[in-house]
């Protein structure tokens, strides 16, 4: 009996070479990535605002800039995992200086396997004329805003032995 050898086509032979000019090159994700992503950008703004109380403040004020830039350095330290952006856990600390506050932990996709563990030191903005503003007109109001700044630290560990 002759045995038949079914070849599939990889993708190679049927696309043809891979064009890496190709623009918008960059977006491409597929949609769990997609959905772990924007649930880390909302999920870490909505933790920082809300923890007002216990960081002694108002209101906690985030720069536009900061969730992208988080959002961005989180992407590309989760580039070369195993599960990608949806395998780690993100630890939100407050450091002002003297004293470092936890803030939150969250998981970016509760289905998957833990892999690595980032950790986020968010600062206040000590430069800005809206933190000397602050500093005067605090012991007149009990709840001034925290200006958070667009500095942070976001340090990398991973659960699985390296190879």
């Amino acid at each position: 009996m002759e045995r038949i050898r079914v070849m599939r086509p990889n993708l190679h032979d049927v696309l043809g070479p891979f064009d890496s000019n190709i623009e918008g090159l960059e977006h491409f994700e597929n949609e769990g990535e997609t959905a772990a992503r924007e649930s880390l950008v909302q999920e870490l703004t909505r933790q920082v605002s809300s923890r007002a109380d216990e960081l002694g403040c108002g209101q906690v004020i985030i720069p536009p800039d900061l969730i992208s830039k988080v959002t961005q350095q989180v992407l590309r330290l989760a580039d070369q995992e195993p599960c990608g952006v949806r395998g780690g856990v993100v630890h939100v600390h407050y450091h002002d200086g003297a004293t470092t506050q936890h803030l939150a932990t969250m998981v970016l996709d509760p289905t998957m396997p833990n892999t690595f563990e980032l950790y986020l030191r968010l600062t206040p903005d000590t430069s800005s004329w809206y933190h000397k503003m602050a500093r005067i007109i605090k012991p007149l109001r009990k709840s001034s805003p925290l200006l958070l700044s667009t500095d942070f630290v976001l340090e990398k560990r991973k659960l699985y032995p390296e190879e």
